[in-house]
């Protein structure tokens, strides 16, 4: 099944001289439980794509079809909720609040619905992200790769039909990168979980099930590396 369908997308920023295409002309389809990762040098348009894809920019022209939805069609206050509900987004700089702990960053996406939480799943994900023990922490008493940890809970917490992760991994150390891509590596075998990585980390774009390259805001590679 189809989880994101992306139809002739094109992003334009700027006016006249100063006009930059960042995204031109790009369709694809991801299907649900896919490991994708999307490669391409710097500017070639692939966090412009991922953030297309997750409703926090708006296309000048196409089409983002999330489990059949419009993802454009709705008004700001309805992408505020599919951003908490549908999408999990994970960035290279955690984007933690400061003066939240672990447990309240990790349920922020739900605190702002103003739902209950799910207090099994929490405690499961913080066993899995090895935060166990350190719920009450902010985050100035964790290390990056803790950090990334409650970022990626976060995105997670709400069980999102697609995790877009962009260069999740660009901030940390060696051990840490592969830590922070076997968990979520995890997720998506664990929890079927759709999973979309921007990196340009050749490991991590192997470690994938599909790898899709983007030059100059065209997709240029489209292709399956395993089953």
């Amino acid at each position: 099944m189809d989880v994101l369908t992306v139809s002739h997308l094109t992003k334009v920023y700027g006016k006249g001289a100063a006009q930059t295409v960042a995204l031109d002309d790009v369709s694809l389809t991801i299907e649900q439980g896919e490991f994708v990762a999307i490669v391409g040098s710097s500017g070639s348009g692939k966090s412009t794509l991922l953030h297309l894809m997750g409703g926090v920019d708006r296309p000048t022209s196409g089409h983002v079809l999330l489990n059949g939805q419009d993802v454009y069609g709705r008004t700001e206050e309805e992408l505020a909720v599919l951003r908490r509900r549908e999408v999990g987004l994970v960035y290279q700089f955690y984007n933690l609040v400061p003066v939240l702990n672990v447990v309240e960053n990790m349920t922020l996406p739900v605190a702002l619905d103003g739902r209950a939480v799910n207090e099994e799943r929490l405690a499961d994900l913080l066993a899995r992200l090895g935060l166990t023990g350190r719920e009450t922490h902010l985050p100035s008493q964790l290390s990056g790769g803790q950090q990334q940890r409650v970022a990626i809970g976060r995105a997670l917490m709400n069980a999102p039909a697609v995790v877009l992760a962009d260069e999740p991994t660009g901030n940390l150390d060696t051990k840490n990168s592969l830590e922070i891509m076997g968990l979520l590596r995890e997720s998506n075998r664990d929890f079927g979980q759709t999973l979309v990585v921007i990196t340009h980390d050749e490991d991590i774009a192997l470690a994938a099930n599909r790898i899709i390259a983007i030059e100059d805001g065209r997709i240029v590679r489209d292709e399956q590396v395993r089953s």
